[in-house]
């Protein structure tokens, strides 16, 4: 007997949140992993109505690249909101933003593709709309339309005209480093030269594979992650030698378990470990110590199951399984 399949039915979105900034935003800030979904940025702690000067922003959401603003828009995109954009992004002194909208006017999609090649900042353009299948509830449906090239990161300038919070960053940065290079601590990023951006990547294997650091208003974080769409397939194995990886890890002396995440979202997976040491405050020596420290062990651990990948896993998909491929 055939299965039966429902069909897709557009739902008009003013039906499900009749006000954008009342109704949407809201429900936004309490299910950003929804938009996670199709983007893989590791959206987590959205904040609504963050002042920006004399504006407030949508939402700005915390990310293991650092902050990212959230521009939200019924309708098809306008001027305004483009500008709106990048107004926040030079007031909130961050790199990355995304803009909503029901519909991205041609234009608009071509603006935002050339800013990100431009070095302005790293822009996501996402449509929603909202769809239900038989019966069900309407559910949101987002789609990138435009997004920035992850090679295209933004990098440090050798500009003396810095604000207060990129020189905190360049600051933190660079005195972790020294701390790992003056302790004979083995950090991946004891040699790095410290930018103001807050993240510093340096590669695990090749350049699909990235150890990175990364430093924000609240604390810091050190990851293991792949460039999108790289390496996916990777995850699974790893995931296979999670109880060795966490037990050798336990045993450098850190004070607590990785962070792993369980599937690859949009192309992208993430092993963290966080520390609650922050660029804004007096630098404490004891946490960057920590985060050092947990660098050097995750680089020592890792190194050896990185090593070992099969190489057909960098262009592979993330259903491809540890036993397709043999566990280290």
């Amino acid at each position: 007997m055939p299965s039966r399949v429902g069909s897709i039915e557009s739902v008009a979105i003013r039906e499900v949140w009749p006000k954008e900034h009342i109704d949407f935003t809201p429900w936004l800030e309490a299910n950003i992993g929804d938009l996670d979904r199709v983007l893989g940025l590791g959206l987590t702690n959205a904040q609504r109505e963050v002042g920006a000067g004399d504006f407030s922003i949508d939402l700005v959401a915390e990310t293991d690249f650092g902050d990212v603003v959230i521009e939200n828009q019924f309708g098809r995109s306008d001027h305004r909101h483009l500008g709106q954009l990048i107004t926040y992004l030079a007031q909130r002194d961050v790199q990355r933003a995304i803009w909503i909208v029901e519909e991205g006017r041609p234009e608009h999609v071509k603006a935002v593709e050339a800013l990100n090649e431009r070095g302005v900042g790293q822009i996501w353009m996402v449509t929603v709309r909202t769809v239900r299948i038989g019966d069900s509830l309407p559910a949101p449906l987002f789609t990138v339309v435009a997004e920035p090239s992850e090679d295209a990161m933004p990098k440090g300038r050798a500009d003396p005209d810095l604000t207060l919070a990129q020189r905190q960053r360049r600051d933190f940065m660079a005195a972790l480093f020294a701390q790992a290079r003056d302790q004979g601590i083995d950090s991946p990023f004891k040699n790095l030269k410290p930018d103001y951006i807050g993240l510093q990547d340096t590669p695990a294997r090749g350049s699909g594979l990235v150890y990175r650091v990364a430093v924000n208003r609240r604390e810091s974080r050190v990851v293991l992650t792949n460039k999108k769409g790289r390496w996916t397939g990777a995850l699974a194995v790893l995931l296979e030698n999670r109880q060795e990886i966490d037990e050798a890890l336990a045993a450098c002396g850190l004070a607590r378990p990785l962070e792993w995440t369980e599937e690859v979202t949009a192309g992208r997976w993430v092993i963290r470990y966080g520390v609650d040491v922050n660029c804004r405050d007096k630098p404490d020596e004891t946490r960057m110590l920590e985060l050092n420290q947990a660098a050097a062990a995750m680089k020592r651990v890792f190194d050896p199951h990185l090593k070992g990948l099969a190489p057909q896993l960098e262009r592979d998909s993330s259903e491809t399984s540890a036993e397709a491929v043999g566990a280290n």
